[in-house]
C-alpha cells in the first residue's frame, strides 16, 4: 500500500498554532481543571503581535483550538474520576 503524500506546509497554520500556544500560557486553572481562554487573553496577544489573518478568523481559530483542548482535558479528567 502506497502512503499518501504529506500535506503542503502552511505558514499560516503554523503561525496560528504558535499564537495559540503563546496565548494558552495565560490559561487559568480552578481546582486542577483548565478554564477556557478569554477574549482578554486573545486581545493581550494581539496588542503585542500582528495576527497572521483577519481578526475574526484569528479569534475563531484560537477559540476552536481551545475548545478542542478543553474537551480533551475533560475527557481525561472523567476517565480519572471513573
Amino acid at each position: 500500500m502506497k502512503l499518501p503524500d504529506p500535506p503542503a506546509y502552511s505558514y499560516t497554520a503554523n503561525a496560528l498554532i504558535e499564537a495559540y500556544n503563546t496565548i494558552a500560557r495565560s490559561r487559568r486553572y480552578e481546582q486542577g481543571t483548565p478554564l477556557a481562554l478569554s477574549i482578554a487573553d486573545v486581545n493581550a496577544y494581539c496588542d503585542l503581535y500582528e495576527p497572521p489573518v483577519e481578526r475574526y478568523i484569528f479569534n475563531a481559530v484560537i477559540f476552536d483550538l481551545d475548545n478542542q483542548f478543553i474537551d480533551e482535558a475533560y475527557k481525561k479528567l472523567s476517565k480519572k474520576s471513573a
